[in-house]
């Protein structure tokens, strides 16, 4: 195990593995490409699943339709399956329900923010 950062090693007989991370605020209004640009070393893009795990733990994220949507850097779609990899991911609250679909990785708005955590510094 010398490969694994000190929380892993630490959590290793854990069926769960806890690592801090940010809902978006932290990237709030850049697009997905710039706020992988601007991650720190340490820092990196979460995708859908690990999004969606985080939803289900804190439903009360989502509540009002001014909630700050979330995109999943982490994961890449191509929309038309030719290799193009432009789109990404994203939840959102629209019309009382919570909403998947995926835009333009090269898209920014203030009403969106890339969800990002933090390994170990090493």
């Amino acid at each position: 195990m010398s490969g694994l950062s000190p929380v892993c090693i630490e959590q290793s007989d854990h069926d769960i593995l806890v690592v801090p991370a940010q809902f978006g605020l932290r990237h709030r209004g850049r697009s997905a490409r710039r706020a992988r640009a601007a991650f720190e070393a340490n820092e990196f893009g979460l995708g859908a699943f690990a999004v969606g795990i985080m939803i289900l733990m804190h439903p009360e994220r989502f509540t009002n339709f001014k909630d700050l949507c979330v995109d999943c850097s982490g994961d890449e779609y191509a929309p038309d399956g030719g290799g193009d990899f432009s789109d990404m991911p994203y939840f959102l609250l629209g019309d009382g329900r919570l909403r998947f679909g995926t835009f333009r990785a090269s898209d920014a708005s203030d009403v969106f923010g890339t969800v990002s955590a933090f390994g170990s510094q090493q």
